[in-house]
This record gives structure tokens, sequence and C-alpha cells, in this order.
């Protein structure tokens, strides 16, 4: 095998619309791999406990990183090896400010997702996630109130206006307490820029005591820029934006054609091909 860890993205790269799951043939290919000795991590913009539940749903084992890096924890035990985010003040700034842009706004404190006004794109979002938001009447003010590590915070509004809105806040608001990205293209996501994707790459090396250039990454969107930022194997999915695809070293086929199954018969499956 020409690598022992494959960490991947979900949506868009590993699994997700239409279906919301990771087909058969590409599950058989990682169990394949896996069963090789080979270490395969989840590395997912979405909250943990939805995430979980689509790995165990094919009965996939191991790690998830959550939240783009703000949480790693065991699918099967729920055992926590990492969690951060952005202090509860610098979140309730961000929300402030996202709830002058008009549109449907959500934080994740931990694992739990909170809104303050229901609008159409939370139900699109609760379906996504498999999960309920909780609703309160301030969540600016419940996010100071709770005094907890918020995982991130979103935007959830038309694609012509997501992929905007993160250039605008990485202006007038990014640096080095928050910074923004797209984790889907009707999603605007503010995260702690310590604990990225790229943070769980280092993170994971060291836990698996893996060298960077026996790692390969994949991914599909801005916030999957990190997984191609270093010396590990970063691999973009063939219809992935072209931001990441400049940073990748090398693009890979599309979402359609399976980009996961079709990488890990490529490099590590090769003697059973």
């Amino acid at each position: 095998m020409k690598f022992d860890l494959i960490i991947s993205d979900y949506d868009g790269t590993l699994g997700g619309a239409p279906t919301n799951t990771i087909d058969k043939e590409t599950v058989d290919a990682i169990n394949a791999f896996t069963n090789k000795g080979g270490k395969f991590v989840v590395c997912t913009g979405r909250m943990f406990a939805s995430a979980q539940a689509i790995c165990k749903s094919v009965n996939l084992n191991g790690i998830v990183v959550a939240f783009q890096g703000a949480m790693i924890k065991d699918i099967q035990s729920g055992y926590s090896y990492f969690s951060g985010g952005l202090s509860p003040e610098v979140a309730s700034k961000v929300v402030e400010s996202f709830m002058k842009e008009g549109e449907q706004v959500v934080a994740f404190i931990g694992d739990e997702l909170y809104h303050q006004n229901h609008k159409a794109y939370l139900d699109f979002y609760q379906h996504l996630l498999k999960v309920k938001s909780v609703g309160v009447s301030d969540l600016a003010k419940t996010i100071l109130e709770k005094n907890q590590t918020v995982s991130k915070v979103c935007i959830l509004c038309d694609k012509e206006k997501a992929f905007a809105l993160a250039d605008k806040y990485n202006e007038t608001m990014g640096g080095k307490q928050v910074i923004f990205n797209n984790g889907a293209d009707v999603i605007v996501e503010a995260v702690n820029p310590n604990y990225t994707k790229k943070f769980a790459v280092e993170f994971l090396a060291k836990h698996f005591n893996i060298p960077y250039e026996r790692i390969m990454t994949v991914g599909d969107s801005t916030n999957d820029i990190g997984l191609m930022q270093g010396a590990w194997h970063g691999v973009a999915v063939g219809n992935a934006r072209e931001e990441l695809k400049a940073y990748a070293k090398e693009v890979t086929v599309p979402f359609s054609e399976k980009p996961v199954k079709y990488l890990i018969e490529k490099y590590c499956l090769e003697d059973e091909r």
C-alpha cells in the first residue's frame, strides 16, 4: 500500500446528496483497505452526531473529525480525542453580524444545534444532518449565557450569496480568532482557524504515528483547503471547487464516479485488482 492513512471529507467526496449516505462499493473498498491494516478517517464540517449516525449505518468503525477539526471522536464509543472551537465572545459577535444578513443563522454549542429564527433553509439543514435544532429567542445571548465553546456558526442561504458572504466576512472579521469558508454551496461557516482540517491531519498523524508521506487526503470544497496544505498527498475530486484544485497535488475523478473508492483501488489495493 502506498498510503497507511486516508482522511476523506464527507459531503461531495465520500457521500452525501441525494442519498445522504456512503455507497456500498465505496464502503467495501474502505473495509478492504482497513482489513489490510490501513486507517480511514472521515473529516467533515458536519456535527459529530450526524457523521456518527451515517458511519454506523454502513458499519464503518474508527474516528470521525467533525466541525472541520474542532471535534475528534471515536465512532462507536464516542470517546473524545480532542475538542475545541470558537470562544463564546467571538461566536456571539459572529452571530450578531450574521443576523444582519437576514438569512438563517445557526450555531453549534458543543454537538448541539441552535437557531433563533426558523427560516426555510433550517428545514433543509435539519433533514441533511438528521437532527433537531433547538430554538431560542436570542442566539447571541444564549451563547454567552451557556459560556461553552462553540464548534461553529453558520449562515444558510442561496449559493450565489454564500460564496460572496464568505469572502466578505474574511475581509471584515477574519483573523486569528475566526475564519470563514463554504462547507457546501449554501453554507457559510465561521470556525476557529487553529482547529481546521489541516490541524486534524497533523493531529492524526501523531496519533497514529504515521509519516506525512504515507497519508492521503481527499476533498471537494473550500473548507477542504487545509486537507491540501501539507506534505501529505492532497487530492481534489474532479468536480471540486477551482480554489481547492489550486492547492491539490492530484485531481481525481468526479463525485459521481466514486472518488474515494477509485483512489483506494489505485493506491492501496493494487495487488488485489
